[in-house]
């Protein structure tokens, strides 16, 4: 697993996150998606279109690489590799090759492997061909589930690897929130945890919250769960007729790109005892504001087809209340089917340490 202060998160790093919560391009784009968190999608659905499109038939059973270096540069004169210009339609082989990519994977170029076993793979990759700190990702068909490792300071620390799955029969909510769980305590339960760029206090010792900590806070999940799930879209903002949702997370045919599995719809509300103005927030609007989610959870799951929905709050007032802010819902909630889930913000990590730590 990738070492620091976003270990537990995965496949990406602080720097990611920054750019991401930089960015002011058009949410539901993946161009405003990390390069690597990209990469690592891409190269997941390009496996999964090629399994789906091969058929019976049986491509080599060596691993195949893939390198996030657009402009092949293998370090050997005598080793010219072959580019393909519509690598994602899943029409060409990729097992028992060396891939250079960039991160949408939709074009690459290859040089063939050789016939070795796994230690002398990696040393003609870091070794030979002098490749070995480029971010990579290995796709290994000899395994009975289908699955991609990442290997986000590449194949010379071997190490350092997320091993992702690229299929799922169904991704249940309780799989969601622990992907969920790790972006919270890695990205979000205090003010030291949040990048410099992606802050949700405007002033956390009067607990003023960021004007866009609702977009900061869909900005990090989207990151976090597109990671976690790379054979997945994680869209937000999608227009319905009623609204417009959250995240979905949604999974594509890999051969009938038309055809969705929507595994889930997930609404988010953050909870504040004042806006960014200073203005105070009433009780009775933020018990309204989690109402209308479980309301807007259920209608746009209905609407658009998903398998479950779940109301998901970041609670950032004064007092960790648990899940008493579900008190007046969870009639309703259990009428409509939606799972409720609350995290607690801190707004300093002296609070975070007196409660954990049972301090008053």
């Amino acid at each position: 697993m990738p070492k620091g202060r976003h270990a537990e998160l995965g496949p990406w790093t602080g720097d990611d996150f920054v750019e991401t919560i930089r960015t002011t391009s058009a949410i539901g784009v993946d161009s405003d998606l990390p390069d690597e968190v990209r990469f690592i999608a891409g190269v997941a659905k390009l496996v999964r279109r090629r399994i789906a499109e091969a058929g019976e038939k049986v491509d080599s059973p060596r691993p195949a690489v893939f390198l996030l270096e657009p402009i092949a540069r293998p370090h050997r004169s005598d080793i010219v590799p072959k580019r393909v210009p519509m690598l994602d339609n899943g029409l060409t082989a990729v097992n028992g090759r060396l891939w250079f990519v960039s991160p949408v994977v939709v074009a690459g170029s290859y040089v063939e492997l050789e016939d070795c076993d796994d230690v002398e793979l990696f040393r003609i990759v870091t070794e030979e061909l002098q490749l070995g700190t480029v971010p990579a990702v290995v796709f290994d068909p000899r395994t009975q589930i289908p699955e991609v490792r990442f290997y986000p300071k590449g194949l010379s620390t071997p190490e350092m690897c997320e091993v992702l799955r690229i299929n799922y029969a169904s991704i249940r909510l309780e799989t969601i929130f622990e992907v969920i769980d790790r972006i919270y305590k890695t990205c979000l339960i205090t003010p030291e945890a949040q990048e410099q760029a992606g802050k949700l206090w405007k002033d956390s010792t009067k607990h003023l919250p960021a004007e866009k900590a609702e977009i900061t806070v869909q900005l990090y999940l989207r990151v976090g769960l597109q990671g976690a799930f790379p054979g997945c879209e994680i869209r937000t903002e999608q227009k319905s007729m009623p609204g417009r949702l959250d995240l979905e997370i949604e999974e594509s045919d890999p051969i009938d790109r038309s055809r969705f599995t929507r595994h889930a719809i997930l609404e988010l509300k953050v909870l504040r005892i004042y806006r960014s103005s200073g203005t105070l927030v009433p009780e009775k609007d933020i018990l309204d504001w989690v109402e209308s989610g479980v309301k807007q959870a259920a209608a746009y799951r209905d609407e658009r087809g998903a398998r479950a929905a779940a109301l998901c709050c970041f609670d950032m007032r004064r007092e960790n209340t648990g899940e008493k802010c579900f008190t007046r819902v969870k009639g309703l909630a259990k009428k409509h089917g939606v799972v409720l889930k609350v995290w607690f913000i801190y707004a300093t990590s002296k609070q975070y340490r007196d409660a954990t730590s049972g301090s008053t």
